[in-house]
């Protein structure tokens, strides 16, 4: 009876720890389950967020190619895009990039330009209208092991290029950039590059008196506006008003504002143009009597913009000071050019002397050697590159062909001295164009990019006509007429008297200008000395879309924004 009773215990001990064996059996399952099932989630979560990192690489990447005037395709290889196709990993032709600190990511992408892709991208029932320029999609895919994500973007780009803008100013000098008055209608672009660091109080853009920074036309001289085109009409605040989209912009370097100057003004109800800046970017801050010290960047008293006065510099190192020994760049792509003779890219200067003046065959004609001084009372003077051919006191017995480069003067043309150009024109010397107080003016007729290798001295009107006559100035610039000067070295504007240009001016090193003159157009330079008598600059919104070529810094430069982004998909 013992024995039997032994045994049942026995048993029933057998049964419980097989029970709890089986519990501790499911329950390590379970975990072990739980554990596995947790993995590869976190896995699936590497996956999916390294996949995402991809993605962001490859629309990064295309985005830079876009700013940089490349044709914004990263890893397509062979592929050709379709705008409105998608491309897959598998799809002929593409072969992907991978990241350098994760090799087993793969991706690709593109950005395409809505300007001229055949495609009504905004709806509007247009194909490449007005409204598409500047506008780009983008798309982009990235893959993990079994894991794939696709992206698609809509970016709205300007062009932020030199010479959109009134002045763009360079590195500077310990004294400033722009040294002096100075009233500008327009936008200003400043990069203060070479201004010492540090407590000093030096002003990037000292304006004092009745210097100003304005965003329309007020104030322009009659004979100037009938020139140009107007102004855009734009919806602010409820009315239909003018405006030239302006932007204060300076990377480095203090703005001093003293006195009454001031960037922008108080938007006034009932007048027909834009009073306030469109944008205003200042990395350094402000100074002068007309800005209150708080103890950081200064507080101006007079800075009227839409985006307020505090915004840091938005353009990083996106648009450079260009120099004539800069790689030349094309105006419609921003693409270099190889140099197949010195197995290098052109320099600019090289590619206008030696490619775009005269005979491209022939790279050392067509450079006029010498300076060359056209007066109003003077002599006539006539150069031809294609040809050649100099005249000094007498004209041509036949007209220059419409695909020669020259310059032409005469100054006992009908209605005054007329100055007709052409093409790209080169010359190894000092230019004077210059008048006298009772013949002050030179008109200028066609459309032609003008490089000195020295010095330039403007002391005369500078004004556009059509077909050479004086008499016939309606809308005759930038579209019809245009002169653009380039010095090597310094220019001097209006040194004797108060003068009105219009054109598109570049100094490699300083333009002076110590008179109250009137400048329609631009001045690109690496330092300004505006003297004291407040000269005004207007700038031509068109001016940038109509340069002559072989001008310096007529290449886009995208900066773009982002207006719509979204996930197309993910596979697991």
């Amino acid at each position: 009876m013992k024995h039997t009773l032994q045994n049942r215990t026995q048993g029933m001990a057998l049964i419980l720890s097989l029970f709890f064996v089986t519990v501790a059996i499911l329950l390590l399952t379970g975990l072990s389950m739980r554990l596995i099932n947790q993995d590869r989630q976190v896995e699936h979560y590497v996956f999916h967020e390294q996949c995402f990192n991809g993605l962001e690489a490859a629309f990064a990447a295309c985005k830079t190619e876009i700013e940089n005037g490349e044709d914004g395709k990263v890893g397509l290889g062979s592929y050709t895009v379709i705008p409105g196709v998608f491309p897959d990993f598998d799809s002929f032709g593409v072969t992907p990039m991978t990241m350098a600190s994760c090799p087993q990511i793969q991706f690709f992408g593109f950005g395409h330009s809505w300007a001229m892709d055949g495609v009504d991208n905004n709806g509007n029932g247009q194909i490449d209208e007005g409204g598409e320029w500047c506008m780009f999609s983008f798309y982009a895919a990235a893959k993990y092991g079994a894991n794939t994500r696709r992206m698609e973007a809509v970016l709205a780009g300007r062009d932020v290029n030199v010479w959109r803008n009134a002045i763009f100013a360079g590195g500077g000098q310990v004294g400033g950039v722009i040294k002096g008055n100075v009233s500008i209608h327009g936008s200003v672009h400043i990069l203060g590059n070479n201004l010492p660091s540090g407590g000093q109080a030096l002003a990037a853009l000292d304006m004092s008196g009745t210097s100003l920074i304005h965003n329309n036309y007020d104030g322009i001289p009659a004979d100037l506006a009938l020139r140009v085109p107007a102004l855009a009409t734009i919806d602010w605040n409820g009315e239909a008003v003018e405006c030239m989209e302006a932007n204060l912009r300076v990377k480095h370097g203090l703005v001093g504002l003293s006195g009454n100057s001031e960037v922008g003004s108080m938007d006034i109800f009932g007048n027909s143009f834009k009073e306030t800046m469109d944008g205003t970017y200042v990395n350094d801050g402000w100074t002068g009597n007309a800005v209150t010290p708080d103890g950081g960047r200064g507080d101006p008293k007079s800075v009227w913009s839409d985006n307020g006065w505090d915004e840091l510099y938005d353009l990083g190192d996106k648009v450079p000071m260009p120099f004539l020994q800069d790689d030349w760049r094309s105006p419609g792509t921003g693409a270099k050019v190889w140099d197949p003779a010195t197995n290098d890219w052109y320099t600019h200067e090289d590619y206008f002397d030696q490619v775009l003046v005269a005979d491209p065959f022939n790279k050392n004609d067509g450079v006029y050697n010498g300076d060359i001084d056209i007066y109003t009372m003077g002599n006539s003077f006539y150069w031809n590159a294609t040809t050649n051919t100099t005249l000094v006191g007498s004209l041509p017995a036949v007209p220059p062909a419409a695909t020669d480069d020259y310059l032409l003067f005469n100054p006992s043309a009908a209605g005054g001295p007329v100055l007709q150009v052409n093409g790209q024109v080169t010359v190894n010397g000092k230019v004077t164009i210059r008048g006298k107080s009772n013949k002050p003016t030179v008109y200028y007729s066609g459309r032609a990019a003008l490089l000195v290798h020295g010095d330039v001295q403007l002391d005369c009107n500078l004004l556009t006509c059509n077909n050479g006559n004086p008499a016939n100035a309606a809308n005759s610039f930038p579209v019809n007429n245009f002169l653009g000067i380039m010095a090597e070295n310094n220019m001097i504007v209006g040194s004797v008297a108060q003068v009105s240009l219009m054109g598109a001016f570049y100094a490699q090193n300083t333009i002076s200008s110590s008179k109250q003159s009137n400048v329609m157009g631009t001045f690109v330079s690496n330092y300004f000395d505006m003297g004291t008598n407040v000269p005004s600059i207007f700038q031509v919104p068109q001016l940038a879309d109509n340069l002559p070529l072989g001008m310096i810094g007529n290449y886009p430069i995208m900066s773009l924004s982002q207006i719509t982004w979204r996930e197309l998909g993910v596979t697991l």
